[in-house]
């Protein structure tokens, strides 16, 4: 079976890590051929491209900025000489597929909303021409949470997506680990946290440096955050460095390829985001089986169970934000830990993730192999 998998680029967000890690899986089996393509050239140190296993092909066809017609041919054709069996998008890379779904009858396509719908396809025109492709069958549309269903279901007035949640495979430590330890957790005084996530306004890391210092400026203990990740907002940057000021417990610490290491160090990871799909940072957090502090929004309700799994704030306001860091710096971690590792193994291993999109392929391909046996396999958790 020839399984393509495209993307725009593969940038530093959670949507391109997963398709990485789900590539990587099914590619165990030699009974798939699976091809990543990036419509955008990526720089060669990027670390998403490095960790694509041998067993997987990379192409890319070195779009610029902005829609590009010759790229969209070069695709086209590209895959009319392939003759894939599936070819699955993401992210923004949707209408490059346009004309190859109006000439081939053969490919079943499928598209992932990997956030709320109105944000991942904004404006009418857009979304009504993606809304043909669902509402006649041509792509099926794969929804990652039950709010991410949700708004697909409002936003378009369809009810045809099928769900299927996000995962991570277990994560690395890197050489670097004790140092860290040793910087970071020496002051067992202070409570560690740890934020994963782009720079930008979606992420809301102004509401997390607010809670922060106010939970610090009223409680004995203290919290020390670490704000992960790469900048994409340079004004907002810059608005958070001004919030944050000479403040020794609140860190920038830019993009990390180790960010298992910190996630280990953690007493508790952080999300403040004002809406969310279904963080794969978080995922990686549950393999740790780190005590969560996040926001209600989006996928994060199902993820997390209220006291258990870890800790929902009850709005988005920093008295909100406040009152759920100190239920978790008083928690009872070690128990929190191991509910989390058994979400983890249960529901989110990246294995079960594949195992879902296969069946959901194999289940729609009518074509048999050899033996009569549906072209399909069941993917271990290894």
């Amino acid at each position: 079976m020839k399984l393509i998998h495209v993307v725009g680029n593969l940038g530093f967000g959670g949507a391109e890590r997963f398709v990485v890690d789900l590539c990587n899986e099914i590619a165990k089996n030699e009974c798939y051929e699976v091809t990543i393509i990036s419509l955008c050239e990526n720089m060669e140190e990027n670390p998403f491209i490095k960790e694509i296993s041998g067993n997987v092909k990379y192409l890319t066809f070195g779009k610029k900025k902005g829609f590009s017609l010759s790229v969209l041919m070069k695709l086209t054709l590209w895959l009319k000489l392939k003759k894939p069996d599936i070819v699955h998008t993401h992210l923004n890379s949707s209408e490059y597929l346009t004309l190859y779904r109006l000439i081939c009858w053969r490919t079943l396509f499928f598209h992932t909303i990997h956030n709320v719908a109105q944000i991942e396809c904004p404006g009418y025109w857009l979304k009504s021409f993606r809304a043909l492709f669902y509402k006649y069958g041509k792509v099926t549309p794969v929804t990652i949470s039950d709010n991410g269903r949700k708004t697909f279901r409002s936003y378009y007035g369809l009810d045809n997506d099928l769900l299927i949640e996000n995962g991570r495979p277990p994560l690395k430590y890197s050489s670097e680990l004790f140092q860290l330890a040793g910087q970071y957790r020496s002051d067992e005084l202070s409570f560690l946290l740890v934020n994963v996530g782009r720079i930008s306004g979606e992420k809301n890391q102004l509401l997390l440096i607010r809670s922060v210092k106010r939970f610090n400026a009223l409680e004995p203990k203290k919290c020390k955050v670490l704000i992960i990740g790469q900048v994409q907002d340079e004004r907002l940057y810059k608005q958070l460095l001004t919030e944050a000021g000479a403040d020794p417990y609140i860190e920038f610490l830019g993009p990390r390829k180790n960010v298992a290491d910190y996630l280990m160090l953690a007493h508790a990871f952080c999300l403040s985001s004002e809406f969310e799909g279904m963080p794969i940072s978080l995922i990686e957090s549950f393999e740790q089986g780190c005590v969560s502090v996040c926001t209600p929004v989006g996928g994060i309700p199902q993820m997390i169970e209220d006291g258990v799994t870890g800790f929902l704030s009850r709005d988005l306001t920093v008295e909100g934000y406040c009152d759920a860091l100190k239920r978790a710096v008083t928690a009872d971690a070690e128990q929190i830990s191991g509910s989390v590792l058994r979400e983890f193994r249960e529901k989110y291993h990246i294995g079960i993730s594949a195992d879902k999109h296969l069946r959901v392929y194999a289940s729609m391909l009518p074509r048999t192999g050899e033996s009569g046996t549906p072209l399909f396999f069941h993917t271990s958790k290894n």
